[in-house]
C-alpha cells in the first residue's frame, strides 16, 4: 500500500493532503516531535488532521514521550481526539506502555532498531501482530541510510510473526530541509528514481511504501499508485506517440520484454537498422512476416536487425525498472516531455 508524508510547517501540506485524497491514497505519515518546529502546533496539527480525515486518510504520527504535553494534552491517548489513528513510537516508551497504547491505536514499531527479544516481549504483553506495523526509519543525513541486507533480514524477522513492514522512498520534488538530501530508508536509494526504489523495497519485503519528502513531485504518487496495481509507467524518448498500456507475455524472454497484442496487419515499413541497446523500444517491421507489429523492450544489448525498427529509447535512469517487469505486468509507455525530431530515437 502506498502512502505519503506531510509536516506541520510545510505551507503546502493542506493542498498535498487534498490532492492525495483525490488520488485515492489512504495512509499518511507525519511527525509530531520535531524540535525545530515552533508556533501553535496543536492548531496546525488539528487542521491538517481534520483535512486528512475529510479525505479518508489514516494518519500515523511519529511521537516521543512528551509529545502530548507539547499539544496541551494530559495523556498520549488524547492524540486520538486530534485524529491520529496510528502511533510510531520513538524513544521513551516502555513495552508495557506500548502494549497499553495498542488498545487505542495501531502501533508502528521501529523496525530499524527493534529486534526479536523486544518483539517477543511485546507479543507476550498481548500486543497483537495485526495491530502492529514494523516501520523503518528514514535517514536525512547522507551515508546513514540502511544496508540492503540488514533491511531484508529485519523484514523477514517481522514477517515470521505475521507483522507487515513499511519503509520510505525520497520524493522527486524539492527535498525536505534542513539537509535537503532526501528521506530514504536505504542509502542506495538516496539518488535513485523513487519508483525504482519502491519496487526494490517491495522485493525486499516491504508491504507499505511511503514517500518521505513532502514534495513528491514529477507524478511520483501517481506512478506508485499504478505500480500498486501492477502497472509500471515508463517514459520513452521517441518521435512516435505512445498512448497505450501493454501487458507483458507470460513466457518471459531472456533478451527482450515482449508486449502482447501488438502485432498488426497494417504495413510497418522497414527503417534504417540500428543497434538495439538496453532500453530500446522496438517494433518488428514487414520483413518479419507474421511477427509484424510486435513491440518489444530490449533488456540486453542486441545487434542490428533489418527486420526490427528501433522506435524509442528509455532514459538511462529508468533502466533499472526493467528488472522489475514480470510476466503479466502492465507497462504504460508514455512520451517524455521533450519530443525528438523525425529520424531521431
Amino acid at each position: 500500500m502506498i502512502g505519503f508524508s506531510f509536516y506541520l510547517q510545510d505551507p503546502s501540506a493542506s493542498e498535498r493532503i487534498e490532492e492525495a485524497g483525490k488520488l485515492g491514497v489512504k495512509r499518511a505519515f507525519t511527525s509530531l516531535h520535531i524540535p525545530e518546529e515552533q508556533g501553535d502546533l496543536a492548531a496546525v496539527a488539528a487542521g491538517l488532521l481534520e483535512k486528512a480525515a475529510e479525505a479518508g486518510i489514516q494518519v500515523f504520527a511519529d511521537i516521543s514521550a512528551n509529545t502530548h504535553a507539547r499539544f496541551g494534552l494530559s495523556t498520549v491517548k488524547g492524540l486520538n481526539g486530534l485524529g491520529v489513528s496510528g502511533l510510531r513510537l520513538d524513544d521513551g516508551f516502555s513495552p508495557g506502555e506500548t502494549a497499553a497504547l495498542s488498545e487505542e491505536f495501531s502501533i508502528a514499531i521501529n523496525a530499524s532498531i527493534l529486534f526479536e527479544d523486544e518483539l517477543l516481549q511485546l507479543l507476550e504483553l498481548g500486543v497483537k501482530p495485526q495491530s502492529m506495523i514494523a516501520w523503518h526509519n528514514y535517514y536525512p543525513r547522507r551515508e546513514t541510510g540502511l544496508d540492503e541486507e540488514f533491511f531484508s533480514q529485519q523484514n523477514k524477522l517481522f514477517s515470521r510473526y505475521g507483522i507487515r513492514s513499511a519503509a520510505f522512498v525520497p520524493g522527486r520534488g524539492e527535498k525536505r530541509g534542513p539537509l535537503y538530501e532526501g528521506l530514504p530508508t536505504l542509502e542506495k536509494h538516496r539518488s535513485t528514481n523513487p519508483l525504482h526504489a519502491a519496487a526494490e523495497l517491495k522485493e525486499l519485503g516491504a508491504d507499505f511504501i511511503f514517500i518521505g519528502d513532502p514534495d513528491w513531485g514529477g507524478g511520483l504518487l501517481e506512478d506508485l499508485i499504478l505500480y500498486e496495481q501492477d502497472t509500471l509507467r515508463i517514459p520513452v524518448h521517441s518521435s512516435r506517440e505512445f498512448d497505450g498500456c501493454y501487458k507483458v507475455r507470460p513466457d518471459l524472454s531472456r533478451d527482450v520484454i515482449r508486449l502482447m497484442d501488438t502485432r498488426s496487419n497494417d504495413p510497418v515499413p522497414p527503417q534504417a537498422a540500428t543497434l538495439r541497446r538496453r532500453g530500446a523500444v522496438t517494433v518488428d517491421n514487414d520483413r518479419y512476416g507474421r511477427y509484424k507489429g510486435e513491440m518489444q523492450i530490449v533488456k540486453n544489448d542486441l545487434p542490428t536487425d533489418e527486420r526490427v525498427n528501433v522506435i524509442g529509447m528509455i532514459d538511462e535512469k529508468d533502466l533499472p525498472l526493467l528488472s522489475f517487469i514480470r510476466p503479466g505486468t502492465n507497462v504504460l509507455l508514455t512520451n517524455k516531455n521533450e519530443r525528438l525530431g523525425d529520424g531521431e530515437i
